[in-house]
């Protein structure tokens, strides 16, 4: 992103929008082309509503639009304000998502940011021949030395998940980025309403009290991708979501024996210093950079238990499906009722009645 201060008013006119490669509840990514250089890119639209006229806000029909507008106009503008800083004080970095530009129009604001078409850090390792302690330190490395960076900015990333990290491309040796920031927030400051949404089983339990967010917030996360990196299933498992969250606060998981008795003593070591209840207790980033098991002088090179390789697809399987289950119930309901962005997103994406309640069904048992 060259020019700082500017945001373009055209999309059409600076790139080639393509095909849609995800969707999240309140925003759309599809490929796109610089026209000028021919450079392949990722655009993120940022959906908004519109603004609500004021004196419409006490009709009730109207009055629906207002919190969910609100929402996205909030997460919109602070991942705006996120990115900013990333291209201030953080960016160019191998591990951490590049913004060239921002264009602005009536669907709502775009951000330009380099393709990541390595795919989702799960998918990859899944689909790997050979999987060991030595690939899954050589992962952390890359994420801690991103987070690293962030933090240096005093940018807490508060939604670190693997859908969340994406290879550059398919090399064996692709950098490992780190991406999304719509629920970041700079240390000395987060928006509340920012603090309503995450992911469950990687929130850490300061933020499920509601207590103060610091960057040990995002310790704590990959510390949760680790443990699931090296058993095939995350640490805190219960019933129900009341249960998995009175676990997160008391630090309760375990190393149960069948699966971790070859797991070495290190890698369990470092995920228990992660996971600790209290934050100023878990290590930096930069000390999990230089720990002896993330360099891979500890880290087994014998190949992973077929058992664990085998979890950890399924594990994948259940994740993209619980995501793409909250992406069209998030979208059909708060998204889809604006006229302009059906013509955004299509209308092939709109969903019956009885399929929204299906997914929202399907999802809250999950």
């Amino acid at each position: 992103m060259g020019e700082k201060d500017v945001i373009r008013t055209s999309l059409s006119d600076e790139y080639e929008v393509r095909d849609i490669l995800g969707r999240g509840g309140f925003s759309v990514v599809r490929r796109g082309k610089n026209r000028r250089t021919n450079e392949v890119v990722a655009i993120k639209t940022l959906r908004r509503y519109g603004p609500v006229p004021p004196e419409k806000k006490e009709n009730n029909k109207s009055s629906s639009r207002v919190v969910p507008a609100l929402i996205c106009e909030t997460l919109l503008t602070n991942e705006l304000l996120v990115m900013r800083k990333i291209v201030e004080d953080v960016s160019p970095h191998p591990n951490v998502i590049h913004l060239y530009d921002v264009c602005d129009d009536s669907f709502g604001v775009h951000l330009i940011l380099e393709l990541c078409s390595g795919g989702e850090l799960f998918d990859r390792i899944v689909g790997q021949a050979r999987y060991n302690e030595a690939g899954a330190a050589a992962v952390v490395r890359q994420i801690a030395k991103g987070l690293e960076a962030l933090h240096g900015a005093n940018i807490v990333h508060r939604d670190l998940k693997p859908e969340n990290c994406l290879f550059l491309n398919k090399d064996e040796n692709s950098p490992l980025k780190i991406m999304d920031f719509g629920l970041s927030s700079f240390e000395d400051f987060a928006n509340p309403v920012v603090g309503l949404f995450g992911s469950i089983d990687y929130v850490s339990p300061e933020a499920l009290s509601r207590d103060k967010i610091t960057t040990k917030t995002d310790i704590w996360s990959l510390g949760v991708i680790l443990y699931i990196l090296l058993s095939g299933y995350p640490p805190f498992f219960a019933p129900s979501n009341r249960q998995k969250q009175q676990m997160i606060l008391n630090g309760q998981f375990s190393f149960d024996e069948k699966t971790w008795k070859n797991i070495s003593s290190s890698a369990k070591q470092l995920i228990s210093n992660l996971l600790k209840v209290d934050p100023n207790m878990r290590p930096t980033a930069q000390q999990i950079v230089e720990d002896a098991w993330v360099r891979g002088e500890l880290a087994k090179e014998e190949e992973m238990d077929a058992e664990i390789v085998s979890r950890l697809q399924s594990f994948n399987a259940r994740r993209k499906f619980r995501a793409a289950a909250m992406a069209s119930v998030l979208s059909s309901s708060f998204s889809l009722r604006s006229k302009k962005l059906k013509k955004l997103v299509g209308s092939s994406y709109d969903l019956k009645p009885e399929e929204l309640e299906n997914l929202s069904h399907i999802f809250k048992k999950m």
